[in-house]
């Protein structure tokens, strides 16, 4: 099921999606508040004195794999094409660059993540899809990453870290850039487009198949 709405609705919460039953929208609510709970996002780091060394990186989100449906909702609403270069912030299995070039026909593309394992399973799945010459993935966090060169960006973190995200991507992007969230959506950016759509997969993992995608553009300067 596929439930587009207006940017005009885009700032509303669950039970502005058109077309979806409101016990439907609070269950999915009511999911995702659990999930949030148990990820650790509502609780808030504890503060550490001035002269403290640098904290290392941290995850800023669990390891969510998107299903496969859900990547091509997001290929389709950010338009991947030809000419595209795609980064992937919080990158897992690599699955959404990966399909980005292998399916999509996108130049090339990068994804950062700080689990050095999971990093690896994702070079090893971009040579088993014959596209490890143009896509790479890194350990690191993904604050350090230049994403510059991107002209489509993924996001799938927490609501806690979207607001310092969306700052880093107004900086460095190029006007233009298409950037697709997945569930979450930056705190003040305009959103263009917002999409609904349920899977079945997603279930396992975060407990509701309600899904929310938000395309984003970088301004003019």
């Amino acid at each position: 099921m596929r439930v587009h709405r207006p940017c005009s609705a885009c700032a509303g919460t669950l039970s502005t999606v058109r077309g979806e039953p409101l016990v439907r929208q609070i269950g999915a609510a009511v999911a995702m508040a659990a999930w949030l709970a148990s990820a650790g996002a509502l609780a808030q780091p504890a503060p550490r004195p001035a002269s403290a060394p640098a904290d290392p990186p941290r995850s800023v989100a669990p390891i969510v794999y998107t299903p496969t449906d859900i990547v091509d909702e997001i290929m389709d609403l950010a338009g991947v094409g030809a000419g595209d270069y795609v980064v992937d912030l919080g990158s897992g299995d690599g699955r959404l660059v990966i399909t980005a070039v292998a399916k999509y026909h996108a130049r090339g593309g990068f994804g950062v993540d700080i689990d050095g394992p999971i990093v690896k399973v994702s070079n090893d799945n971009a040579a088993k899809a014959g596209v490890a010459d143009r896509v790479k993935f890194h350990e690191r966090d993904l604050f350090a990453a230049d994403v510059s060169e991107a002209t489509v960006v993924t996001v799938y973190l927490l609501p806690g870290i979207m607001p310092k995200v969306e700052k880093k991507l107004l900086a460095e992007l190029k006007p233009g850039t298409r950037v697709v969230t997945h569930d979450f959506p930056f705190p003040t950016w305009t959103v263009e487009k917002v999409i609904a759509v349920e899977s079945l997969d997603k279930i396992a993992t975060t407990g509701f198949a309600f899904t929310q995608l938000y395309l984003y553009k970088v301004p003019p300067r």
